[in-house]
């Protein structure tokens, strides 16, 4: 053992002894030479620290990854992009365009039965007769019968949209309207 770490071991052994009996706390009077002696040793044995650490490569602490988050998914996020690929030009459109309109005329059916508080199929006939809302556009997206309203197909033909997106915007509109006033 090193002549420091034997002292050391010393002193806690006397510091204990001291603790538990005190015939041997008053041997050990505390005078100021043995104060000041402890002191010295107490500042000796910082500097070793010090010039020890003095002496060591410093390195940064590599913190690593961060943990990710699990991406989630998004309610409505199929929906937007069904949404998306209809109004492009991707191939393809009509089937993608009927599957949409499929999903939204479910959508409007149940809006509406709760609406009205009817049964399904008096729902379903609603709305592929048009009569589920005052809206043109919205009635047109589902009913092929009925043509779009003149500002419709005019707003379509300057804007360069076309009037299945007008539709279905009315139509989303018209759902959101009556799910809020159901609410």
């Amino acid at each position: 053992m090193r002549p420091l770490a034997v002292a050391g071991v010393l002193a806690v052994a006397v510091g204990i002894l001291a603790a538990l009996d005190r015939g041997v706390a008053s041997v050990l009077s505390p005078t100021s030479a043995v104060v000041t002696l402890i002191g010295v040793l107490g500042v000796v044995q910082g500097i070793r620290y010090a010039n020890a650490r003095r002496d060591r490569r410093r390195m940064p602490t590599d913190t690593g990854e961060p943990e990710r988050r699990a991406p989630a998914a998004v309610p409505g996020a199929d929906l937007d992009e069904r949404i998306a690929r209809v109004a492009s030009p991707a191939p393809g459109g009509y089937r993608n365009r009927r599957a949409l309109r499929d999903r939204v005329r479910e959508v409007a059916v149940d809006a509406v039965a709760r609406d009205r508080n009817c049964s399904r199929e008096a729902a379903a006939t609603a709305v592929d007769d048009g009569t589920w809302t005052d809206d043109a556009a919205a009635a047109a997206f589902f009913d092929t019968r009925t043509a779009y309203p003149v500002r419709v197909r005019l707003s379509a033909g300057v804007r360069g949209r076309s009037n299945y997106w007008y539709g279905l915007r009315a139509a989303i509109g018209e759902i959101e309207r009556i799910e809020g006033g159901a609410a």
